[in-house]
């Protein structure tokens, strides 16, 4: 038998704080238990959370794919921004990231100036010989 249904039969036997050293738990969760057992009838453990659907469904997906292939360099506040524009739905900077991230697209700037003489080779203390 779950210790939780024995908890829950152990009702009446005695305090919660007897019940919760007879099976080594906390007198708090035997309390909780009890509390389940009368108003729902049941001790099973309630569902927890999570499936909550993607803000960026795949249609979006398909989007920012096109507004990437037409302007690579877009930042993720960008696609934020167009992507409340066009679908009418704001989506939190880490939502956009991790869809980007999922699509398998790099958000990694390149620099399109070139490396100044003194970044690319010898720093201003080094000695030449």
């Amino acid at each position: 038998m779950d210790l939780r249904e024995r908890v829950a039969k152990a009702m009446g036997t005695g305090s919660s704080y007897a019940v919760a050293e007879r099976f080594s738990v906390t007198d708090s969760w035997v309390r909780k238990i009890w509390i389940r057992a009368r108003t729902l009838g049941s001790v099973a453990p309630l569902r927890r959370g999570g499936n909550r659907a993607r803000k960026v469904d795949p249609e979006g997906e398909q989007l920012i794919r096109l507004w990437l292939g037409e302007q690579a360099d877009l930042t993720i506040d960008e696609l934020r921004e167009r992507y409340l524009m066009e679908r009418q739905v704001a989506v939190s900077e880490p939502a956009m990231r991790r869809t980007v991230k999922r699509m398998g697209l790099s958000r990694k700037k390149r620099r399109s100036l070139r490396r100044s003489a003194r970044a690319s080779g010898s720093s201003p203390n080094a000695t030449r010989t």
